[in-house]
């Protein structure tokens, strides 16, 4: 056994706790990878269930005003691992017939007022790539989908597959991240973590539909 195959022996074994950590985990709070916006610059737009209204005086009588909705009012939906897709491995059962593994560490999302009734969801996903005793190093790219599905009807809102890119070595792991584009959803409700949820997984590790173990919001 050479010594450059030993090194990336010694890279493969903890990839299988990333990315079992990447399916227990589900969704971190990762604001690196959702940078948010300050609050007090954003425009503020009403949504439907607002917050509690607000007196325009201190008399009861007079007309009460909602006050708008801001993201912090706004329960996101969690973010599922799907089954089989925290991890995209290229080569054998064995890790020293592995040639290169795609892992999930990270994942992030936020909820924001897109208007009227609207909410905009941002999902990002962040992970690494490592080489493995039968790979040589370079770059490497896999499928990763993100999908909204509407819980009530079993609907997909939104399905998207992205080309994820990363670069590594025989010694160092490469990252990858990407921030989807805003899925603009209707929001009935304010817990959204009701109405809707959230799968990301690489295509071709597993079945890509979400796992029902989130806790849903009371009321």
């Amino acid at each position: 056994m050479t010594v450059g195959v030993a090194m990336r022996k010694t890279l493969v074994r903890p990839l299988l706790a990333l990315a079992t950590l990447g399916a227990l985990a589900g969704c971190s709070s990762v604001e690196s990878l959702l940078p948010h916006s300050d609050p007090g610059t954003q425009q503020l737009m009403q949504g439907a269930n607002p917050r509690p209204v607000a007196q325009v005086s201190g008399n009861p009588a007079e007309k009460q005003v909602a006050l708008p909705v801001v993201s912090a009012d706004i329960n996101c939906p969690e973010i599922d691992i799907a089954e089989g897709g925290s991890a995209y491995r290229v080569g054998g059962a064995e890790n020293s017939s592995v040639r290169y593994q795609f892992n999930i560490s990270e994942t992030a999302r936020e909820c924001d007022p897109a208007g009227p009734g609207q909410a905009a969801i941002k999902i990002g996903v962040a992970g690494n790539l490592v080489i493995g005793p039968a790979g040589s190093p370079g770059a490497y790219s896999v499928p990763l989908r993100i999908a909204v599905t509407e819980d009530a009807t079993k609907k997909q809102v939104y399905s998207k597959t992205y080309k994820i890119e990363a670069t590594a070595d025989a010694t160092s792991s490469g990252q990858f991240r990407i921030v989807a584009d805003p899925i603009v959803v209707p929001m009935p409700t304010l817990q959204l973590i009701n109405v809707y949820s959230i799968s990301v997984g690489f295509e071709g590790g597993g079945a890509a539909a979400p796992r029902a173990h989130r806790r849903k919001a009371a009321g």
